[in-house]
């Protein structure tokens, strides 16, 4: 059994984006599902501060007027990070959404940070999974129905950022975040370490102390919840996303935070949504100058999360890229190729898609369905 994917491929012809996008919403049906007074989530990545490779308002725009046409209540969401930064409170990560072009001016509806002020607010559901439950940000927990739109792209851990990713670390509090990263252990780093002791008032379980001015880890004690690494300011704890059994782990616990975030919708009340355009090495948290590694190809559209990530794998491999190498070089990389093991080899990116699989969260065969712009 195969899910549709729906497959809006950008062409040659000068298109409006927001006819582009609303074209393709049309072609889902989703719109039939809602009813007026509806509380409806748009789960968007609003790029950190200084990114330049973020979705835009123009494309976020027509997914709100759509919703807004049967009467519902959109509303632009996402969660605060672990890690330091402009996005680890409501305060700094709205701000930073305007700063980037979110505001309720620009896309007719409100933004709210989901998991609250500082990360804390949510809704505890149980799996049946890696986690056993998943604390699932209020706000997108309390929604009638949600719309994620997923920029497409590599990622440093989970080898691809897609809608999977999207549900996993974006929409649960920080408590999951922990849960889920906690199979990879923090360490510091000591260039950057001034030994502040911010880390040390942080840590919950008293397993850092500072020797000689610089932070020490007793992992006899640490439970790897990354809370040190998002308290400090400088960059001189973090997490090793390289590969490993650990991140293997992180993957299955990502499946079921997927899961848990799922089970507080109603059938027929989830459309995902993947944009395959500036397409990077890096995930929209960057802020480095990073050049697209391939030509944008098109919008993808369905209500199954793990064939929508299927099928953005499958046309990205599909299609050429122009990958830099360690000496700066420029490699050209045909059609055909795994375009993520050349990026990360040591991520077994395919495990997230496998366990989601295995959950019954949907299926990676799928069915193309073309709309044309």
């Amino acid at each position: 059994m195969s899910s549709e994917v729906l497959f809006l491929r950008f062409s040659r012809r000068v298109h409006n984006i927001g006819k582009v996008m609303g074209k393709i919403l049309e072609a889902t049906g989703f719109r039939e599902g809602l009813r007026e007074g509806e509380l409806v989530a748009i789960k968007l990545h609003f790029g950190e501060r200084g990114n330049i490779r973020h979705l835009r308002p123009q494309i976020v725009k027509p997914i709100v007027d759509y919703v807004k046409s049967v009467g519902a209540l959109p509303f632009l969401t996402d969660t605060t990070t672990l890690y330091s930064g402009f996005r680890r409170n409501a305060v700094e990560y709205i701000e930073t959404a305007a700063l980037n072009g979110f505001t309720i001016g620009s896309v007719g509806a409100p933004i709210i940070i989901a998991d609250g002020l500082t990360g804390d607010d949510y809704i505890e559901v149980e799996t049946k999974g890696a986690l056993g439950s998943v604390a699932v940000a209020s706000a997108i927990a309390k929604a009638d129905a949600l719309i994620t739109l997923t920029h497409f792209k590599f990622h440093l851990s989970f080898g691809i950022g897609g809608a999977l990713k999207n549900l996993a670390m974006g929409c649960c509090a920080r408590k999951t975040k922990f849960d889920m990263h906690a199979a990879a252990k923090p360490r510091v780093v000591e260039e950057k370490c001034i030994g502040c002791g911010i880390c040390v008032k942080r840590c919950r379980w008293g397993a850092i102390t500072i020797v000689d001015r610089k932070a020490v880890i007793d992992y006899s004690k640490c439970v790897g919840c990354g809370d040190c690494v998002a308290a400090c300011r400088y960059g001189g704890i973090s997490i090793s996303w390289r590969g490993g059994k650990e991140i293997e782990e992180m993957l299955r616990r990502a499946a079921d935070a997927v899961n848990g975030v799922l089970s507080t919708f109603d059938e027929g009340k989830v459309l995902f949504i993947n944009v395959l355009a500036n397409i990077t090495r890096l995930c929209d948290c960057a802020t480095s100058l990073e050049a697209p590694l391939v030509p944008d190809i098109g919008i993808l559209a369905s209500r199954d999360p793990v064939a929508i990530d299927q099928a953005s794998v499958d046309l990205v491999n599909s299609t050429p890229a122009i990958i830099p190498k360690d000496n700066g070089e420029l490699e050209f990389v045909p059609p055909g190729r795994d375009k993520v093991e050349l990026l990360y080899p040591n991520i077994k990116w395919n495990i997230l898609l496998e366990e989601a699989e295995k959950l019954g969260i949907g299926t990676r065969k799928y069915r193309f369905k073309y709309i044309f712009a």
